[in-house]
């Protein structure tokens, strides 16, 4: 379930409600359109009771597909989880239900009360939630694991110090008793207040025309110049893209990314190597030899096991397209940055594998590195459930899709 964040506009200050992977902001009021490039948001749970001092404690917030691969096969998750960032054994080791029950505001530099720092790594509060898998289901099983389409962000559960009492600032419940002269939050304070959310024009760098951008999408395209930008530090980066063009006036295009990566561990240099390493019943075909392998998954998010069976159905597919200078005009949002769907090629090495007994032992011994992502526009037509491609009939559900851009 995402968060609802309430987020005040910065050209009218009207008040937008955005969800938590929200990176377009349209305000309701002025109808500005601004895009958010913040890339570790920082939001504030309500304070509902009054005190002497007002402490905001961190928690990061961790929501992603987790996928493990064993001997027996490969399971995934859905993660959704908040750790705090502070050790104090008065905390509570989750915020539970709360961020989804209330509605958060994005923590601005302007924002009264002690910050204290948080001392909790991404990288490490991955670690924590992998761990508490592996401990589920036994570490001795696990070959592979793997976070796809994982977003973070930063909640602040409010306390309120009152006299010598610490209380939950969400409920009003006392926590603990802390003398005057307890100088532990100020030791433990916070010292600069980076939480503004980068705002970024929504028209195209290029010729300055309306961006089409969904409210989740990483990857933004002109229709009026046949451009394609991508969120980057900076903020907008070109890319380029490449269209396998429909045969319907009414086709759709979805966005995959097409990997071409260093494998090391196991020859894969070309298609025929993929067939043949992945015991697929394909007559190998001679041009096959010298086809460099690509790897292609999905630049959208949905349901972790159709998400697999979508991403090993397109490789095994190895489908081409050509540059072009003009944006198709049904094109589903690409809400996955390639960074994410390069983390996925083990799995999809797993998932094609007709015998995946012998592929899945093989895993921890294959290093991979990318070498180029580009972005492939691919036709489907509309069958009335489900989306169809229309060369290899690969489907997908139309509610998988919907559900998709929830996760």
């Amino acid at each position: 379930m995402n968060l609802t964040v309430i987020q005040e506009c910065p050209q009218c200050g009207g008040t937008c409600e955005l969800s938590e992977a929200s990176r377009l902001l349209v305000c309701p009021f002025c109808g500005v359109r601004l895009i958010l490039t913040n890339e570790m948001p920082h939001y504030l749970l309500p304070c509902k009771k009054e005190g002497e001092q007002l402490i905001w404690v961190p928690y990061l917030r961790l929501k992603g597909a987790l996928f493990t691969c064993q001997n027996s096969g490969i399971t995934h998750r859905l993660v959704d989880t908040t750790l705090a960032g502070v050790k104090l054994n008065i905390l509570p080791q989750s915020l539970g239900f709360r961020p989804q029950a209330l509605k958060l505001r994005q923590a601005t530099a302007q924002q009264s009360g002690l910050f204290l720092e948080n001392q909790l790594s991404t990288t490490q509060a991955l670690e924590q939630a992998s761990k508490r898998q592996q401990d589920a289901i036994g570490q001795r099983g696990i070959l592979h694991q793997e976070w796809i389409g994982e977003t973070t962000s930063q909640l602040y559960l409010p306390l309120v110090r009152d006299n010598d009492t610490l209380y939950d600032g969400v409920t009003g419940d006392p926590l603990a008793r802390m003398p005057a002269d307890d100088d532990f939050f100020n030791s433990h304070a916070q010292h600069s207040k980076n939480f503004d959310a980068h705002l970024l024009s929504s028209l195209c760098p290029n010729c300055g025309w309306d961006l089409d951008c969904h409210e989740q999408s990483v990857i933004l395209f002109c229709h009026n110049c046949g451009t394609a930008w991508q969120l980057a530090q900076n903020g907008l980066q070109q890319i380029e893209y490449i269209t396998r063009h429909g045969k319907a006036a009414d086709t759709i295009h979805l966005p995959f990314w097409r990997l071409e990566v260093k494998i090391e561990g196991a020859k894969l240099a070309s298609f025929a190597d993929f067939l043949r390493l992945a015991n697929i019943p394909k007559v190998i075909k001679a041009e096959w030899e010298n086809r460099k392998m690509a790897f292609y998954c999905p630049a959208f998010r949905m349901n972790s096991k159709i998400f697999l069976r979508v991403a090993s159905q397109i490789t095994m597919a190895q489908l081409d397209g050509e540059p072009t200078d003009s944006v198709p005009n049904t094109l589903y949002p690409a809400t996955l940055p390639a960074s994410e769907a390069a983390e996925s090629i083990k799995l999809t090495l797993a998932s094609s594998a007709v015998a995946k007994r012998n592929i899945l032992p093989l895993l921890p011994g294959i290093t991979i590195q990318a070498q180029q992502s580009t972005l492939i526009l691919l036709p489907f037509f509309d069958n009335g459930y489900e989306l169809c491609q229309e060369e290899k009939k690969i489907t997908i559900n139309k509610q998988v899709l919907d559900l998709g851009k929830k996760l």
